[in-house]
C-alpha cells in the first residue's frame, strides 16, 4: 500500500512538472512573441518616421530650389527693366538720327561749299551727329547696316526687290534705312531692298 502511494505521487508530481513546464514554455513562447511583435512595431515605427523625414527633406530641397531660381528669375528682371527702360525713347530718337544723316548725305552736292555759313552748318550736323552715336554707345544702342548679308526676317524688313543676276536671290542688295538695336534686342529692324534672281542653279 505505502508503495503504491509513493508510486502515485511519484507520478503526479511528473505530471505536474510536466503542466508547469509546459505552462512555462507557453508562457516563455508568449513573451517571445510580444518581443517579436514589439519589434516589428519599433522597426514600423522608425521606417514610418524614416519616410516622413525624406518626403520633409524633399519638400525643403524642392522650396529651396524654387526660391533661387525664384530670385534668379526676379534678377533678370530687373536687369532688363534696367536695359530696356529706354526702348521707346531710342525708338523715337533714332529718327533724329536718320534726319541727321539724310541732312549730312544732302550735302555732299552742295557746289558752295567755299560759303563759310555753309561750311558751319554742315561742321554743325556732323558734330551733333558724333554727339548722338556716343549717346547710343554709351546707352547699348547699335547702328547695324545688313548690306550684301542674307534676309533675316527678324532683323530686315524688305521693302521692295532688286533684280540682279549677279547675286542669288535673298541678298540685301539695298539699305532704305540701317537697323538698330539695344542690347541683343531688335529696335528697329533694318528697311531693305532684296535681290531677285531669275538664274536657275543647274543641280
Amino acid at each position: 500500500m505505502m508503495i503504491n502511494r509513493e508510486k502515485k505521487l511519484s507520478e503526479k508530481e511528473k505530471k505536474d512538472s510536466v503542466e508547469a513546464s509546459a505552462v512555462d514554455e507557453e508562457e516563455s513562447i508568449t513573451e517571445d512573441n510580444q518581443d517579436f511583435d514589439e519589434d516589428i512595431a519599433d522597426q514600423s515605427t522608425t521606417e514610418s518616421i524614416q519616410e516622413k523625414l525624406d518626403e520633409s527633406n524633399d519638400r525643403l530641397l524642392r522650396m529651396a530650389a524654387e526660391m533661387e531660381n525664384l530670385r534668379k528669375r526676379s534678377l533678370r528682371e530687373k536687369e532688363d527693366a534696367i536695359k530696356y527702360s529706354i526702348t521707346k525713347f531710342s525708338r523715337d530718337i533714332i529718327t533724329v538720327a536718320d534726319d541727321l544723316e539724310r541732312a549730312l548725305e544732302s550735302t555732299t552736292n552742295i557746289e558752295t561749299l567755299n560759303i563759310e555759313d555753309t561750311k558751319n552748318l554742315i561742321e554743325g550736323i556732323e558734330i551733333t551727329m558724333k554727339s548722338l552715336k556716343q549717346i547710343f554707345t554709351r546707352n547699348g544702342i547699335e547702328r547695324f547696316d545688313p548690306l550684301g548679308e542674307k534676309f533675316d526676317p527678324t532683323q530686315h524688313e524688305a521693302m521692295f526687290e532688286v533684280p540682279d543676276e549677279e547675286k542669288e536671290s535673298g541678298i540685301v542688295a539695298h539699305i532704305v534705312e540701317p537697323g538698330y538695336k539695344i542690347s541683343d534686342r531688335v529696335l528697329r529692324p533694318a528697311r531693305v531692298g532684296v535681290s531677285k534672281s531669275n538664274t536657275k542653279k543647274n543641280g
